[in-house]
């Protein structure tokens, strides 16, 4: 069975110009290699290939997201195969509880509507949507949102902005991470859902912390935290250091006298 599903899958990239089955048969399989570079529990087996298709980038890689097919279209014949390689698949229920707890209220694109989380599983994956993690900068998830786009809404910003952050792993607005895959797969949500009342006290933090590009960490020499300064401009006056020192020293990630600079926490 599974020969005959490889024969079929292979055929149905081929017709498709998938770039990996172009390069096989261009260089041959003597000139390739299968290599394991983790193992991983089942669980968290999505959330670690996503991890690797941002970090390494594959040049042959077509999808954006582990278990997903965004970036690539499939042929009616593919869509089939797959279709029926999908009926085995599950979800913990850890994995049912995270994600049902991000589709929550009247945003929820499933509202007034009767849909098992299983079924609303597949209408996500079917569109591809990115469920969004929300972490503090010191690394503590906070809160899932169901997408990029009803968070970008919510806090006055706009989607690019929000994958630019999430791709360049960097802290919005100083202070919070947004992510698609979590730091940790067991990490567990602070508060209850995105619509709860404490949710909102925490989207109007961000707002209101919109004048914030750059926030910038100062320690000193034994890592003990002495201030969090909205952007480097504000370090130079309070620490009478010129701001182009401090933005070396901060990316050369070494100390400058009694001083070290970082635009996260240490």
């Amino acid at each position: 069975m599974r020969s005959y599903l490889n024969t079929k899958y292979l055929e149905a990239a081929k017709n498709n110009n998938m770039p990996i089955v172009k390069a096989l048969l261009k260089y041959g399989h003597d000139n390739f290699a299968v290599l394991i570079i983790e193992y991983v529990d089942v669980k968290d087996l999505t959330i670690r290939e996503t991890h690797y298709i941002q970090e390494l980038s594959p040049y042959y890689n077509v999808l954006k997201q582990g278990y997903s097919s965004l970036g690539y279209k499939h042929t009616e014949t593919t869509k089939q195969m797959l279709s029926q390689l999908a009926k085995n698949r599950t979800h913990t229920d850890k994995t049912k509880a995270l994600i049902s707890s991000a589709l929550v209220g009247v945003n929820n694109p499933f509202y007034t509507k009767n849909h098992s989380v299983e079924s609303k599983l597949k209408i996500i994956e079917a569109n591809s949507a990115y469920i969004i993690y929300i972490y503090n900068s010191f690394k503590e998830l906070l809160v899932i949102f169901p997408s990029a786009r009803t968070l970008a809404k919510l806090i006055h910003s706009n989607h690019s902005t929000l994958v630019r952050c999430i791709k360049n792993k960097t802290l919005y607005r100083g202070e919070w991470y947004i992510r698609n895959i979590p730091f940790n797969g067991m990490d567990t949500p602070l508060l209850s859902n995105w619509s709860s009342p404490e949710s909102s006290r925490l989207i109007l933090e961000i707002i209101n912390n919109s004048h914030v590009k750059k926030a910038l960490f100062v320690y000193d020499t034994k890592k003990k935290f002495v201030h969090k300064f909205e952007g480097v401009m504000q370090a130079q006056k309070e620490l009478n250091i010129n701001h182009d020192i401090i933005k070396k020293y901060a990316l050369l990630n070494t100390p400058y006298k009694e001083y070290i600079f970082s635009y996260e926490r240490l």
